[in-house]
């Protein structure tokens, strides 16, 4: 037991490091999102709008999904920019909240734990087999996500790739925490 908490704690913050790693000492992901520039976005005419926070994108959809509405649409998507996905905030926020912080390291805990029990459950363990299987739940991961956000709203290639490495890394590093701590000498290893 002693061995599962440490290495839940363990795997916790080395998905927080290596996210901190990744997104503000490696420039990847730098590389790859960009600012809008303050001329393009009327944030004045944005604060005053009765626009909630929310997933918005531009051009919304018609109220009617009738033929002419549905071509008005299609003509809007060849003539002009198109937005497929925008996260609004409409309160203050700060930079680096804590509480964003302290949810990053929740979501890490649930993946090292859901990881944790789904490779103790494989046979035979090894070290290879523990950080193959491991850098496979990596991949799936990165497949239901980044690559079905770059199919259904445009994201670019360079900016789903580094995503997706993201994945795969982090599960990779849990692999071997796992192959070589976790189940180090176990029966079936």
């Amino acid at each position: 037991m002693k061995k599962t908490i440490i290495t839940l704690v363990l795997g916790t913050f080395l998905l927080f490091i290596w996210n901190a790693v990744s997104w503000m000492v490696l420039p990847f992901h730098s590389q790859t999102l960009n600012s809008l520039p303050e001329n393009v976005l009327d944030v004045e005419a944005l604060k005053q709008s009765d626009l909630k926070s929310g997933v918005y994108h531009y051009p919304g959809f018609p109220d009617s999904q009738s033929p002419k509405a549905m071509a008005t649409m299609e003509q809007l998507l060849q003539s002009q920019p198109r937005i497929p996905f925008m996260v609004v905030k409409k309160e203050p926020t700060l930079l680096f909240d804590p509480v964003q912080f302290f949810w990053s390291l929740m979501i890490n805990l649930v993946t090292v734990t859901l990881a944790y029990f789904l490779i103790k459950k494989l046979s035979p363990k090894n070290p290879k087999s523990i950080f193959l299987y491991a850098l496979a739940l990596g991949g799936i991961v990165a497949l239901i996500s980044d690559l079905s956000l770059m199919n259904w709203y445009f994201f670019p290639l360079d900016y789903t790739l580094v995503n997706l490495m993201d994945r795969i890394v982090s599960f990779g590093l849990l692999g071997v925490l796992f192959g070589i701590y976790t189940f180090k000498n176990t029966s079936d290893g």
